[in-house]
């Protein structure tokens, strides 16, 4: 008890002593108004409260609470040193916030409920749950883990789409700078030459009204794309349209089969640790529910909970949809079950899937790449023949 108390007078003597510097704009207890600075620090404080917290500093911060809890730190001293040990500027402030309001006799996770666009249900009934059990810091402990391999997951799947997409934006952004800058210039040059428009190639005449649109009408190009974008997320964000969009998505080749990998992972571990955290089943699928960013596997998951409402097991419920969750998902929940041990299986299922993800991402790569250097090399081709094509011709009719 000595040793904890005197801990406790340290903490309490760091934190007073701690500089919060005004350029990071961290204000303890979130007790800032910049109601009379000027338009740059108004500017600077939007930006800082708009920011995204990344997975990966939530799990951090989990986990260093979770092993501050488990030392004897009460909660409101260790989440005023996390604040000052993070370098995300909103996620500082958000922490202030918190320690302010358990100072004030809150709790952990109605505190961390003030920010639903930070911490999401999973994360709140976790807490809320290890609040009541009285385990707090082992529940932290899971929940930090489970963020941790959501980390992972997000990491490799930007990863993955990283290589396709680079080079099909570099391959449009050389080929817009040849047809604006180039191509004027070499048609040019092939008239003074004595060459004339009807001896081109069909190519070649196709690129030049190609640049010449590119040239003339990009004003229009850029207006039209950005209406087409405009009305595409009207469309996917109107009721028939999301759910079109998403089953679009899921039946994508190879990608909707990665896709619908992801989302069952999701569904089975965010299932599993609301479950192994003391939550009744039906609260732990309303929150899955609600986590869920495919519209369809979230419609399918409230079918479940008004299913699982009238007495039927989630297996049951869900063995009608094979293309959403397959036959050894559904099976192995039944297992799960009748064994009363649904954490666990759940935990298997999991490790399964993100095994699976892996190996699936390895063969988009391995399809990727053969794809990619075959279309850019026929893409340089048709380019290089359209252009050279005529300097041939030029050449002859020079000699």
């Amino acid at each position: 008890m000595t040793g904890i108390s005197e801990n406790k007078r340290k903490l309490d003597s760091l934190l007073k002593k701690t500089v919060i510097s005004d350029a990071r704009r961290q204000v303890v207890y979130g007790l800032y108004d910049n109601s009379s600075s000027g338009i740059s620090t108004r500017i600077d404080d939007f930006m800082i409260d708009h920011s995204r917290v990344p997975l990966q500093e939530k799990a951090y911060f989990f986990h260093l609470l979770a092993v501050m809890i488990d030392a004897g730190i009460p909660v409101m001293n260790a989440i005023n040193i996390l604040a000052v040990k993070t370098d995300h500027l909103r996620f500082a402030r958000i922490l202030y916030t918190i320690a302010y309001n358990l100072k004030q006799g809150g709790t952990l996770s109605n505190s961390m409920a003030r920010f639903p666009d930070v911490f999401g249900e999973m994360e709140l009934g976790v807490v809320r749950s290890g609040e009541a059990a009285g385990n707090i810091d082992k529940m932290l402990f899971k929940l930090s883990a489970e963020l941790d391999k959501s980390t992972e997951l997000q990491i490799k799947l930007v990863t993955a789409s990283i290589y396709p997409i680079a080079v099909l934006v570099v391959l449009i952004l050389a080929a817009c700078g040849m047809m604006i800058f180039v191509i004027p210039s070499l048609i040019g040059m092939l008239k003074e030459g004595g060459l004339k428009e009807e001896d081109f190639p069909i190519m070649t005449k196709a690129l030049i009204s190609i640049s010449q649109i590119l040239v003339g009408y990009w004003w229009a190009i850029i207006a039209g794309v950005m209406i087409l974008y405009f009305l595409f997320k009207i469309w996917i964000n109107s009721e028939d349209g999301k759910y079109r969009w998403d089953v679009y998505k899921l039946k994508f080749p190879v990608i909707g089969e990665l896709l619908r990998k992801v989302y069952v992972l999701r569904f089975i571990s965010t299932l599993g640790i609301l479950i192994e955290s003391g939550l009744p089943v039906i609260k732990s699928l309303e929150i899955v529910a609600q986590s869920m960013t495919s519209e369809l596997y979230a419609l399918k998951t409230w079918e479940v909970i008004a299913r699982v409402k009238n007495g039927e097991k989630i297996s049951a419920a869900l063995v009608d949809t094979p293309f959403l969750f397959p036959d050894t998902v559904t099976q192995m929940l039944a297992v799960g079950e009748q064994t009363a041990s649904m954490g666990r299986i759940s935990e298997k299922i999991a490790e399964h899937y993100d095994r699976e993800i892996d190996h699936t991402l390895k063969r988009l790569m391995s399809l990727f790449e053969p794809i990619m250097i075959v279309f850019v090399g026929v893409t340089v081709a048709l380019l290089a023949l359209a252009i050279l094509t005529p300097v041939f011709k030029l050449t002859s009719i020079i000699h």
